[in-house]
């Protein structure tokens, strides 16, 4: 049986697929980068509206240890996520941290011309897709202002 989706696009137990999210990312890392110490954690980021419980939040949390944008002390696959043989899911809190890519990720999707970008043109494309769109904009955005060339 299927787990109950909440969140837009992830509302279904039929066919459904999870594809990433720019909103949600933009709004995950933004936690990310405004909490108020180096490190986070799951509750800090609930505290914040990010609930760790949606699936959509695990999701997203893979594929950014994945792309190595976030990755914890105890760690660089692990963000507190444990799946018993049974499908359990359990929760701990550890603390968690932006790399120096994810900081320029992060960075990238708060500019608003490249996230708007990336919103409208690449729904669902894959992080390494969006990364690239929004240093691409980016870029051409420097490249116009200063006649820098990339």
């Amino acid at each position: 049986m299927g787990c109950p989706w909440r969140r837009g696009s992830y509302t279904s137990n039929d066919n459904t697929v999870m594809k990433p999210d720019a909103e949600y990312l933009k709004t995950l890392l933004g936690a990310f980068r405004n909490a108020p110490h180096p490190t986070t954690d799951i509750e800090e980021l609930k505290e914040a509206g990010i609930d760790y419980e949606e699936p959509i939040f695990e999701f997203h949390m893979h594929l950014l240890v994945d792309g190595g944008y976030i990755e914890s002390e105890l760690g660089p696959r692990e963000f507190g996520l444990s799946r018993g043989v049974d499908g359990y899911v359990s929760w701990s809190v550890i603390p968690l941290r932006l790399t120096a890519a994810g900081h320029e990720f992060a960075e990238g999707l708060e500019n608003p011309k490249a996230f708007e970008t990336v919103r409208k043109d690449f729904v669902g494309a894959s992080l390494s897709t969006i990364k690239d769109v929004v240093v691409g904009v980016i870029k051409a955005e420097i490249s116009k202002h200063t006649g820098l060339h990339f």
